[in-house]
Formats: structure tokens, sequence, C-alpha cells
């Protein structure tokens, strides 16, 4: 028996939600066949199966979140197979003296006659002054799990509220909403930006940008088959600011010290059917407008198919978030942490004097000033109006 556990995924990821799995306990697998599909706070990655053999064991279930370095699966190999014949006796007392401290182990955990329990949930049993034998059990050998004594709690408060006088004399009710647990990349979301809003203070700063010489060169990119979106221009001006004020270019560290980097690695957040992503074009300094146009939108795409590299979502300096196309006229931004500011961009309005644009900075305030961040929006702005600057 070998058991291959949750590999390191890339760097600085220390756990994963399992996503799917895509074999079961008892099926025969090759070496390099996926497995299992984990889902971290930088990327979704398939995992492929290192061994051949039959799967023995499953540690996680889906939704579940597995931790770098704990047992994934458990696989009998033909290595360990014949290891396994040739020292049967000693396999087999192995599995007797297993048995056997499981059975003690379990032995302190019996309450109400045949009843399985914890000792933290048998405590709380007798606090409350709970029958443990009238709950229904779903672990193994019907042992009562955290969530089987949460669930039965939660019934019986319902069935308090129901016999309440209040209950009984309302004359109407309103239908019960209905409870969402937040999975997959809307709970890595959630986690990030908390820790986003929790760990760095926001502040935002605004300007109104005359786009309409830019949506004049678009216009006249169309007509020679270039169809070019806003984001490349955006891409470019941030990064000609950027050299400008090199503590927008930088990364918070958990010690509370920061890095100014000397690489421009550009993240663009991807509205995708389960969320948002950010993915990363690398080294946007050394590309021109084309290739920014090409490579941020076959990213886009890959990333509403699930499709991102690991390599495609990490390492990013400094983050653009162009909403313009969905709507809103002016938003501010949570930073993608680490990193200390970003840029909205927003819907373009038809006024009388020209074609306008919203653009707003949030920047972390503890490295910058009100005074450079209003510097730097300035300077994209002056970018933007000047878009012949972007081109050369």
């Amino acid at each position: 028996m070998v058991t291959f556990k949750l590999p390191d995924i890339g760097e600085g990821i220390q756990e994963g939600e399992i996503v799917k799995w895509y074999v079961k306990e008892g099926d025969h697998v090759k070496k390099n066949d996926i497995i299992v599909e984990v889902m971290t706070d930088k990327v979704t990655v398939q995992i492929p199966s290192p061994f051949e053999g039959r799967v023995e064991k499953i540690y996680y279930k889906t939704g579940e979140i597995a931790k770098v370095g704990t047992p994934l699966v458990d696989f009998s190999t033909s290595e360990s197979i014949k290891e396994t014949q040739t020292n049967k006796s000693e396999y087999i007392q192995q599995v007797e003296a297993k048995e056997v401290k499981e059975n003690l182990s379990e032995k302190p955990t019996m309450e109400y006659g045949s009843v399985l329990a914890a000792p933290a949930i048998r405590k709380k049993a007798r606090e409350l002054g709970i029958d443990l034998s009238k709950i229904n059990g779903t672990g193994e050998n019907g042992r009562i799990t955290t969530e089987d004594f949460n669930k039965y709690l939660s019934q019986m408060s319902q069935k308090k509220v129901e016999v309440s006088p209040a209950a009984m004399t309302t004359t109407s009710t309103k239908p019960a909403g209905k409870r969402f647990e937040m999975h997959g990349l809307r709970r890595l979301i959630s986690e990030k930006m908390t820790k986003s809003k929790q760990t760095i203070p926001h502040f935002t700063v605004a300007e109104d940008v005359n786009v309409t010489s830019l949506v004049e060169i678009r216009e006249n990119l169309k007509k020679s088959n270039y169809n070019i979106s806003f984001t490349p221009f955006f891409v470019i001006a941030s990064v000609k600011a950027l050299k400008e004020f090199p503590y927008l270019n930088a990364r918070c560290l958990e010690d509370g010290s920061y890095e100014i980097l000397d690489y421009y690695n550009i993240g663009i957040a991807v509205d995708t059917p389960d969320g948002l992503t950010v993915a990363v074009v690398k080294d946007a300094d050394k590309k021109s407008l084309l290739q920014l146009s090409n490579e941020i939108s076959d990213l886009a795409e890959r990333a509403r198919n699930n499709k991102l590299k690991l390599d495609e979502v990490k390492d990013s300096t400094f983050t653009v978030t162009n909403v313009g196309p969905i709507g809103g006229i002016f938003s501010t931004p949570i930073i993608n942490y680490p990193e200390v500011a970003i840029l909205g961009v927003h819907r373009v309005r038809d006024e009388p004097n020209g074609k306008f644009m919203y653009i707003t900075l949030s920047a972390d305030h503890r490295l910058i000033d009100g005074a450079m961040a209003a510097r730097f929006i300035v300077k994209i702005k002056n970018y933007l109006e000047n878009p012949i600057t972007l081109l050369v």
C-alpha cells in the first residue's frame, strides 16, 4: 500500500478544495491518469496519479479542504501487493494490532448504550441535556459526527420556534430563505477579499478621462481588422506610470515590510461563470499593443473555460479591472492582495464635448500617500487622453 499526498502545487499555496474526483475506491488507474481536480486561491489544477494500481482509499470528499502534504489517496500497486504477499504474516499482525487499538480507542466514546460519539460531543450533549441515542449518526459504524450533532440542534431549535407563543399568534409567515454555503472559487474570493480589507487600509482616488482620441484610435484599428479592446491601452498606460512611481509596483510581505519590484506583471480581472479570476500578463512592459491584446484575449477565454495554468495566475505586481463592458460608471475596487494598488476603469459616457470615462485607483495607505496616488492617476489620465504616446 502506498499513500499519495497532496503535492506542493505552487508558491505560497498551503491548501486546496477538492472540486471533483475522477476515480472512486476500487478503480484501477494507470500512471499519469487524472485522479482529482483541486482548486486553490491561484488556479484549479488536475492532479495525475504518480502510480499504477488500485484505489484503496480516498481521504477527502468533494468540497472539503485538503492541506498540502496530507494524504489524498491510498493505492495498492504491483510492488506493494508483492511486498504484502511476501510479508503476509507480518501484515496480519499489524492489522490485528490496529483493530485492537481502534477497539480500545472507541470504548471511551461509548455512551447511551451503543451510541458512538467524540468526547467533545458527549460533553456538549450533557451540558444541553440531549439524549445522543436520538441522533442518527452518519459516521463510521454509526458514529455521531459534529455535523450530525449540529443538525440535530438546528432541528430542535426550529421545533421550539414552531411552538413558541410568538409563532402561535402570527397570522402570516414569510417563506424561509435558502441557505447558501460558499464553495470553490466563491469561497476563495471571499477569503482573499476579506484578508485584503482586514489587512490593507484602502483609500481611493478618481479622475474623469476624456477618451475621445482613444475611441477614435480603436475605431481606426478596427477598420484595419485589428479588434483591440480598451484593456491593452490601460495596461500600457499603467506600466508607463508604474515606472515613474515604483512604490505602486510593490508587494506587502507577511512580516509587514514591502518589496518594490523591478518587473511588471499586470493582473487582468476576468469575469467567469464561477466568479472573478485574475489572469497575469507577464513582462507587460516588453510587449506591443497587439501582443498584449492577443495575450489578454487568450487568457480571458481560457479563464472562462477553467484552463489557466498555475504560472498564469500568480506573481502579479499590479492589477487592472475593467468593468466598463458590463456596466457601472464608478467603483472602488478591492486591492488584489498582496499587491498595493489596483486600477478600475469604467463605462464610456457620451458627453456634449466628447467621450469620457471615470478611472479609479485603490491604494494601500500604509505605503502610498494620497498625493502620490493622485499624481499616479493623473499620469495615467494624461497617457489615456494622449493615446499616441502609448503606441511609441
